[in-house]
């Protein structure tokens, strides 16, 4: 186990990507990740209208970090620095050894592996690092991409919970 600490953000790398925290020069690429209409087809959330509200999510981010309640990790290319998508712990709580995990990568770049490589660092990280032993995630039933990548990483559907806020979403479960 290796020791973890809210004080230092865990900058993590696979073979293609950075998972670095997000900066306040990210906003015009979190905006279009954000406000990208096909990612949004399976995704109920606030969409920005302009690049003060991405800045305002980054914000949220960073302070989230802070209150040890998260870690947003931004999926950036190794080979050319573009971030291309997003992967994020929240609802965390160490006492629990829980966590929610989140992701999103640009449409451009899906189908390559890069999420499954991101997905694989942050369970490694979440479990080794944080010693996790309960990790939800909640997908629209019919992003199949998703459920792909969720079952891939042995995370089991959870079929007699439901999502209260999202009645398309299902919930999935690794761990114990």
């Amino acid at each position: 186990m290796q020791e973890f600490s809210f004080s230092t953000f865990p900058e993590l790398a696979t073979d293609r990507l950075n998972l670095r925290q997000l900066t306040f020069d990210d906003v015009k690429p979190i905006f279009r990740l954000r406000s990208n209409k096909e990612i949004n087809e399976l995704i109920t959330r606030e969409t920005p209208k302009n690049l003060s509200e991405a800045e305002a999510f980054i914000d949220t981010c960073l302070k989230e970090f802070t209150n040890e309640n998260s870690i947003f990790w931004g999926l950036e290319l190794q080979s050319t620095g573009q971030l291309i998508g997003t992967i994020c712990l929240h609802r965390i709580d160490l006492e629990n050894n829980f966590a929610e995990v989140g992701y999103e990568v640009n449409p451009d770049f899906q189908d390559e592996g890069y999420m499954s490589e991101a997905m694989n660092k942050v369970l490694d990280f979440s479990i080794m690092t944080l010693s996790l032993k309960n990790i939800e995630a909640f997908t629209h039933q019919n992003n199949t991409a998703s459920i792909a990548l969720l079952e891939k990483y042995l995370f089991v559907l959870q079929p007699e919970r439901r999502d209260e806020a999202i009645e398309d979403n299902r919930i999935y479960k690794f761990g114990s």
